[in-house]
């Protein structure tokens, strides 16, 4: 049994600073492994106030597609109380490098509550948190070091697919490893040529060229949010004849 609980569905500096939508990012069960994916601002608070809550001492691993602070503020107080204030050091810390180094997000000093550091890189792993896979896409085009992830377990793949410019190749990347679940972050409506996120079309393009069993965009910014997220689903579903879903704040996906 896969589930992941989408603890914020926010993306872009408006959303996120005024909560419009949540930034806590996901935490995902696959079968008896708990894996916490992009803990954002906000992401202890809305684990614990999950019902039913969920128990960051039971974390496996924590891991970020990439360091900007919509995805990884809280990744450190995530880290403490997965390891209880660092008194029980134990789970795996999956990260970029530039996460690790140079202008860091996580904290020298909370590196030593894990057991295991993965410093991820481009069309990397497997990496192995009990019985998952993790493996990484290509490189996104971002402005910092940035890759999709893929978990897969029991012969089922979700692959996640973060921040980044749609660029040829893409699609290709993500077919390759036949998802059964494609989760999106999805920001724009509309493309804007300064921006490093997908647009509604870009989706749009990736999930017919991926073709995956499920599709759930999320990660939303203000003129996504004006469109509904959840009509647009509907819509994309009858046009691909997938299933397609648009997630909140709170929601379960179970597959």
């Amino acid at each position: 049994m896969i589930t992941v609980r989408f603890l914020g569905t926010g993306g872009a500096r408006f959303v996120v600073a005024r909560q419009i939508r949540a930034s806590g990012g996901m935490w995902m069960c696959l079968g008896a492994t708990q894996i916490h994916v992009d803990p954002g601002p906000g992401a202890l608070v809305r684990a614990l106030g999950s019902v039913p809550p969920c128990v960051p001492p039971e974390l496996d691993a924590i891991v970020l597609s990439h360091k900007h602070l919509d995805h990884s503020n809280d990744v450190n107080v995530m880290v403490e109380a997965m390891s209880q204030g660092g008194w029980k050091p134990r789970g795996a810390l999956l990260a970029p490098r530039d996460a690790f180094e140079g202008e860091p997000v996580i904290l020298p000093y909370v590196r030593a509550f894990v057991s295991r550091e993965v410093m991820l890189e481009a069309s990397g792993g497997p990496h192995r948190v009990n019985d998952v896979e993790i493996r990484t896409s290509r490189a996104h085009v971002h402005a910092v070091e940035t890759y999709g992830l893929h978990f897969r377990h029991a012969g089922t793949t979700v692959s996640y697919l973060p921040c980044g410019r749609f660029f040829e190749g893409l699609i290709e990347d993500y077919r390759a490893h036949a998802p059964d679940v494609l989760i999106l972050n999805v920001l724009r409506y509309r493309d804007a040529s300064e921006a490093d996120h997908l647009a509604f079309d870009d989706a749009r393009l990736l999930i017919a060229g991926i073709r995956p069993r499920i599709a759930v965009m999320t990660h939303f910014g203000t003129k996504m949010l004006e469109q509904q997220p959840a009509k647009l689903a509907r819509a994309l579903e009858e046009e691909l004849g997938l299933h397609v879903f648009a997630a909140y704040d709170g929601w379960v996906l179970e597959a």
